[in-house]
């Protein structure tokens, strides 16, 4: 299993504004077809490794299933719910750990961008500028990924928050008055993940 979350998440495609001498709103349209690319190439890239971690899981399943059989009852019952939240941990983990990851690859700035574009997005019906906040060890690139938000999508005005946040990667953008928050970071997409990875667990058990 870590042998699979050792390969890194494929690379991410750049979002380019290809007709920078275009209309604004011909900026706006490229800019929210490149995000819903990026954002649909992501989740097949995480729907992979789900299934990696779940092609795992399933030859361990297998041994919990014989070892019930020669379970009775009750014994049966609460070690096949132990085993299956055990293997749901370690599965989230695994996951968790693999996104953490994506900070050593030379495209980081580009993925974080890519996140605080869709999650601009989420926010476009605010007025204002908006806040993009970064763990600590990510501060570096905050200004430059505050400003890339900004060049690729004309309707959106980010800037970046120096105050850190509690998160292991990824981002959080927060609306001027900060009553509005959308989690982009590593923590919030494996809880995300959680209820999926739970179910398909439970169809292989």
């Amino acid at each position: 299993m870590n042998e699979v979350f050792n390969e890194k998440i494929s690379a991410l495609q750049k979002i380019i504004l290809e007709h920078a001498n275009q209309q604004r709103e011909a900026l706006a349209t490229d800019a929210r077809k490149e995000a819903d690319a990026w954002l649909t190439q992501e989740t097949a890239k995480l729907d992979r490794e789900t299934n990696a971690v779940l092609a795992d899981a399933k030859s361990r399943a297998d041994d919990i299933h014989r070892r019930q059989i020669l379970t009775a009852g009750r014994e049966k019952s609460t070690e096949a719910l132990r085993q299956q939240n055990k293997l749901l941990g370690e599965a989230l983990r695994k996951f968790q750990d693999g996104l953490a990851r994506l900070r050593d690859r030379g495209d980081y700035g580009d993925i974080l961008t890519g996140l605080a574009l869709e999650a601009a997005r989420a926010l476009s019906d605010e007025r204002g500028t908006l806040k993009l906040k970064l763990a600590s060890l990510d501060a570096s690139l905050g200004e430059k990924v505050a400003e890339a938000v900004s060049a690729k999508n004309p309707r959106f005005k980010m800037v970046f928050d120096h105050d850190p946040v509690p998160i292991i990667g990824g981002c959080w953008v927060t609306s001027e008055d900060g009553r509005r928050q959308i989690n982009a970071d590593w923590q919030s997409r494996t809880q995300e993940m959680a209820d999926v990875i739970a179910g398909r667990l439970l169809s292989l058990l």
